[in-house]
């Protein structure tokens, strides 16, 4: 009896052991076999971003070769997403690159320099331009970024962009002269920076303190982009809208990155998918950020916010600003993190910002054509079976 029941165990033991085999074979498969892979993004399912990485993870899955589950801040607060890809707690995720100012230095060189975007010539689509911008800068003309993205253990796969930073304001601000003596919150060191050089005063706030700030008349000045008013709640506070001031966009971020050994563990088809279906997820980021921008500047006129443009004389001074404000820019990435020739990548960025403001003229709005264009100058250049394998 003892033996019968000896053998018994040794052959559940046996089995055990080559279903253990089994399944690690499997595992060593890896994404040919569509293993789950986790895809890490804290933000609202409103959020552009969330929109366009939604209909990007549905598109892939479709095609039945993968199988990519959302997780949003449960998993990995905003904060934490660089340190989940790096090890790999998500194959792939929204990374926004100034939290790891100095890791990421040289993408994050060419995201200080957004004001460009909105100064000089103007842009239909400000989103578009910003993002077609950063993705040629990073793939094609950084070298740099890409290491650094390899020495994060990632991979850098898509961009994208807030829409422009306007002034919201509890009073009427439309002009330069109206700006002395304000009490301004910024979220960037650039727009803190202008407002300065108005003769305005910076408060540092949390966003969350702004509606009751500018309430009781401890704020005067909101700078946030108009398409965001609905969803920051400040329809009952804000009294003006000065579209364009502080101008400038946030597009510090990756939309998708993707954990270094993920992408080696994929087969080739499988990255050429990734690659190739990016093109969409920029163009859904683009249209979604339209919408949001429609949607709250119409929700400020029912309101009776007053909305205007900057005239020509802030317009000057503004532009005037962006261009000095360069030398700062140079210095900061020069001495504090070493970037090197800081000058001549300035110049090839403002170069290339120029140059995306004339690609996207005239179909900023228009899904179809900018999925073809950014197909066309970014994501057919791009080898699935060489990039971020070497």
């Amino acid at each position: 009896m003892t033996s019968n029941v000896q053998q018994s165990h040794s052959r559940r033991r046996a089995r055990r052991t080559l279903l253990g085999l089994a399944s690690a074979t499997a595992l060593a498969a890896g994404m040919a076999q569509a293993d789950e892979i986790r895809f890490a993004n804290p933000q609202s399912d409103l959020n552009a971003v969330s929109i366009g990485i939604a209909s990007y993870i549905d598109t892939l899955n479709a095609t039945g070769d993968f199988d990519i589950r959302r997780y949003g801040a449960a998993l990995l607060p905003q904060g934490e997403v660089a340190a989940g890809l790096r090890d790999g707690v998500v194959g792939m995720g929204f990374l926004v690159t100034a939290y790891l100012a100095a890791e990421f230095s040289e993408m994050n060189l060419h995201a200080t320099l957004s004001m460009l975007a909105t100064s000089g010539t103007p842009t239909d689509s400000i989103v578009a331009t910003a993002s077609g911008a950063m993705m040629e800068y990073v793939f094609f003309n950084c070298p740099e970024c890409l290491v650094q993205f390899a020495n994060q253990n990632m991979v850098f796969l898509s961009s994208g962009s807030t829409n422009s930073y306007d002034l919201l304001c509890a009073d009427p601000v439309t002009t330069l002269s109206e700006m002395s003596g304000r009490r301004f919150r910024s979220g960037a060191a650039n727009f803190t920076r202008w407002a300065e050089s108005t003769g305005a005063t910076v408060v540092p706030m949390d966003s969350t303190e702004v509606f009751t700030a500018m309430s009781q008349g401890v704020l005067d000045c909101n700078m946030l982009s108009v398409g965001d008013i609905v969803s920051n709640g400040l329809l009952d506070v804000v009294d003006s809208v000065l579209l364009g001031a502080p101008g400038g966009v946030f597009s510090g971020f990756a939309t998708n990155t993707v954990n270094l050994d993920t992408w080696r563990g994929l087969s080739e088809p499988q990255r050429a998918a990734l690659i190739e279906s990016s093109a969409g997820l920029v163009a859904d980021i683009v249209i979604a950020q339209h919408n949001n921008l429609q949607a709250g500047m119409d929700a400020a006129r029912e309101a009776g916010i007053e909305i205007v443009e900057m005239d020509e004389p802030t317009r000057t001074a503004y532009d005037a600003f962006v261009q000095g404000d360069l030398s700062v820019v140079r210095e900061q990435f020069s001495d504090l993190y070493g970037v090197d020739d800081v000058e001549g990548k300035i110049e090839l960025s403002a170069q290339l910002i120029e140059r995306w403001k004339g690609l996207t003229a005239g179909i900023g709005t228009d899904r179809d054509a900018l999925v073809e264009l950014f197909q066309r100058e970014i994501f057919s250049r791009i080898d699935a079976a060489t990039y971020g394998l070497n």
